[in-house]
């Protein structure tokens, strides 16, 4: 008789270069279970593989918040997380309560299309398709007004996609014409439960947001208790990154490391997590470990001008080829210096979604230590993600003619000239940023195309830290 392979056999599978599930596939296997799955994450298998191995065997246990925490805290990402909730059933409570409702008649006649559409959305309920069953218990209250089945289920898929009060608005109405016999403990428990998540949710979405209301302000010192208490409340991606920007702002690039690695520990595809751990890598002369993370980051996400600025800094720090004419180094001073606090600032603002305010600092930086191109470059990498095509050639031009041999410079004088229709030139000045790079792959560096750049105001405009 053949059974599951134990957790030994599973990792052998999923290392294997070549078609590493097809012998586990040829096996009677088992579901797997949550101590598994985290014990397979800290190996480092990729949250991808495990989500293929859940979608094939499925899962032990049941679909309750607190295992989703505890496998993201082990560093499941995204695709897992996803396959988990499609893939595991709803709590035992919940299933419980539910028999009598789906069993016990009501006392009135239930409309033939309304029965149709309750049992099309318990289906649905049963493969995880929570907006499919939202929408078939809808086509069923309209036939059947505030329907006890159809209340009662509505609330279990609106919990599972996480809107809690909702689900709890469902669930007394529910209570209110339950018929006799309906054990309505374990409903009530499970509406203060939601009840409770809303609130933590709510506190900590205030948090978030009165702390950014104050990194606008220049108060970092009520941001950070601001941001510290909203990652007490939740130890989860947003309250992190929100915490990194601070500590960018403040250049306090080992705990923004620090922090980063805290980010991509629970969301190991989080894009800004990756740029925030490339800059602190940049600040402390790790060039190598920046680049590969730059590498990562815009893999993950493309769209950033934060992570463009990055690369056209780190690109600057690296030796150009034989030949090239790179402009000595400068002795900093007070202007310098701050400049650099102003360029940081700008970006802390721009990662938190507000693009004039941070345009504006990036141009003070530029003001106050005019003969530094990459602070030219980096107001040419945001003014192009904000569709300003000739502030971006100005700038550009003038990063260029700060320092002939910067990558960055012809880099985004090529961007803002493909933007302008000036395609012949632009293809030129990408060419000449090309052979001004020492490093293998440069031309995967200096992508994507500025029409991809200019999402970045509309996708970091609605999204969420």
């Amino acid at each position: 008789m053949k059974c599951r392979p134990g957790i030994g056999f599973i990792l052998a599978l999923v290392v294997l270069a070549c078609a590493p599930y097809l012998a586990f596939s040829q096996q009677t296997a088992k579901p797997l279970a949550e101590q598994e799955l985290i014990f397979l994450l800290g190996k480092n298998v990729s949250s991808r593989a495990l989500a293929d191995m859940v979608k094939s065997y499925g899962v032990t246990f049941e679909l309750d918040p607190q295992v989703l925490d505890r496998l993201k805290k082990a560093g499941a990402g995204d695709v897992l997380l996803e396959a988990v909730r499609r893939t595991a059933k709803p709590p035992s409570s919940a299933v419980e309560a539910a028999k009598p409702v789906a069993v016990i008649p009501t006392p009135e006649a239930v409309p033939p299309l309304a029965q149709q559409h309750l049992e099309a959305g318990l289906r649905k309920l049963k493969e995880n398709d929570y907006g499919g069953a939202l929408h078939e218990f809808a086509d069923a209250d309209k036939v059947r007004p505030d329907w006890g089945p159809v209340l009662y289920h509505r609330g279990l898929a609106l919990a599972a996609l996480g809107h809690y009060a909702e689900a709890a608005a469902e669930w007394k109405k529910y209570l209110s014409s339950a018929p006799s016999g309906t054990d309505e403990e374990p409903i009530q428990q499970k509406i203060a439960a939601w009840e409770n998540e809303v609130v933590r949710i709510e506190k900590t979405r205030a948090l978030l947001v009165a702390g950014d209301q104050q990194v606008q302000r220049r108060d970092p010192r009520a941001a950070a208790q601001s941001f510290r208490e909203a990652l007490a409340l939740d130890d989860s991606v947003g309250p992190l990154l929100a915490l990194a920007r601070l500590e960018l702002l403040a250049g306090d690039y080992k705990l923004l490391a620090e922090t980063a690695q805290k980010t991509l520990a629970l969301d190991p595809q989080s894009a800004l997590a990756k740029l925030y751990l490339a800059d602190a890598e940049l600040r402390q002369g790790e060039i190598e470990k920046c680049l590969t993370a730059l590498q990562q980051g815009l893999t993950f996400n493309p769209y950033l001008a934060y992570g463009r600025a990055l690369m056209g800094q780190a690109l600057e720090h690296k030796t150009p080829p034989s030949g090239g004419q790179q402009k000595p180094a400068r002795e900093g001073g007070a202007n310098a210096a701050s400049a650099e606090e102003r360029n940081r600032l700008g970006w802390v603002l721009w990662n938190g979604g507000h693009f004039q305010e941070a345009l504006d600092e990036l141009d003070k930086a530029a003001l106050l230590d005019p003969e530094e191109g990459r602070w030219q470059c980096d107001l040419a990498y945001a003014r192009i993600a904000q569709r300003d095509t000739a502030g971006a050639l100005a700038a550009a031009r003038e990063a260029v003619r700060l320092n002939p041999a910067s990558p960055c410079g012809h880099h985004t004088l090529a961007l803002a000239m493909e933007r302008s229709g000036q395609h012949d030139q632009a293809s030129l000045e990408y060419q000449q940023a090309l052979k001004l790079i020492s490093i293998p792959n440069a031309e995967s560096l200096l992508r994507p195309p500025m029409h991809a750049m200019e999402a970045d105001v509309s996708h970091r405009a609605t999204e969420k830290h």
